[in-house]
């Protein structure tokens, strides 16, 4: 990926968020961060399926949104981040639909077959709604996640 494609955001309040966040429990701080990240990247999703070629359809359904905080996903990114939100296409098996490097195909090319890109235009010119949709659900999750957690004291 070249440094042009890269997106550059600047963002204000982490200090509170951090500390929000900080005062939930391990699990209620986990499941807030990932939620709030595939909903964020729903809507890039549905935009890349009806982006996506549809000769089988197999691409189609193999499109999915997922959201991890898995520590060493994180430290293989090499980015300081708590989770990483995407959306990927193919499967690691043939038998379940298209496969990655048939999804790569699709949205590169090859000597054979001509680029039909469907997830990076899923992106463009989403990114900032894409973020001030994350900001708006970490909102509610947070807020959620503290009014579980004052149950959870007050037993």
């Amino acid at each position: 990926m070249a440094k042009k494609d890269l997106v550059t955001i600047k963002v204000s309040g982490l200090k509170d968020l951090h500390k929000a966040l900080k005062n939930l429990d391990h699990d209620l701080h986990k499941k807030t961060l990932k939620a709030a990240g595939k909903s964020a990247m729903d809507p890039v999703a549905v935009s890349a399926r009806n982006n996506g070629a549809r000769d089988t359809g197999g691409l189609y359904a193999t499109i999915k949104v997922s959201a991890t905080t898995d520590v060493r996903r994180l430290r293989k990114s090499g980015r300081k981040a708590a989770m990483i939100a995407s959306v990927s296409a193919g499967t690691s098996s043939r038998k379940k639909g298209v496969t990655g490097h048939q999804a790569l195909n699709v949205e590169f090319g090859n000597s054979k077959i001509k680029a039909q890109p469907f997830l990076r235009p899923a992106l463009q010119g989403k990114q900032r709604s894409t973020i001030l949709r994350f900001r708006k659900e970490l909102r509610k999750g947070v807020e959620k996640s503290a009014r579980t957690q004052a149950r959870r004291t007050a037993r």
